[in-house]
């Protein structure tokens, strides 16, 4: 897999860390933020995802997601509205965890192929115990 995919997609899923879906009051929210798609629930428990949605007084007006019907309801019919909003916490937790794995990758990167504790101050002909020479036996 060409190493731009992968990019793209821990981009993608770093996006979608960063946010979260969450109820609205849809006369204040949908003016204010303009989202691109918000979830309605009505009444009765139905559920549609309304795409481009905008305020027309006490109405919420749209296209219905996946099937470009026109929709027109008014709030009297909405229980409940649904739309992606940034999430800090997560966003923290996201990158938390990023410097935690990229700090554990390097010092294993840095380590790796010494056997014991790595001290760069041992130099050849330096007595380790045992009988043991670095570089050479003497």
């Amino acid at each position: 897999m060409p190493r731009y995919r992968i990019a793209s997609a821990g981009l993608l899923l770093a996006v979608g860390a960063c946010t979260s879906v969450k109820s609205v009051q849809p006369a204040a929210f949908i003016p204010q933020h303009s989202p691109p798609v918000v979830w309605v629930t009505y009444t009765d428990n139905s559920f549609v995802p309304v795409a481009q949605p905008h305020m027309v007084g006490d109405t919420l007006r749209g296209t219905w997601l996946g099937l470009n019907e026109p929709l027109t309801i008014p709030l009297d019919e909405i229980q409940s509205v649904q739309a992606r909003l940034p999430d800090h916490a997560r966003t923290v937790i996201l990158f938390t965890t990023l410097v935690v794995v990229t700090g554990g990758t390097a010092y294993l990167w840095v380590t790796a192929g010494h056997n014991g504790p790595y001290d760069p101050l041992l130099s050849c002909g330096t007595y380790l115990g045992g009988g043991k020479y670095t570089c050479w036996d003497q």
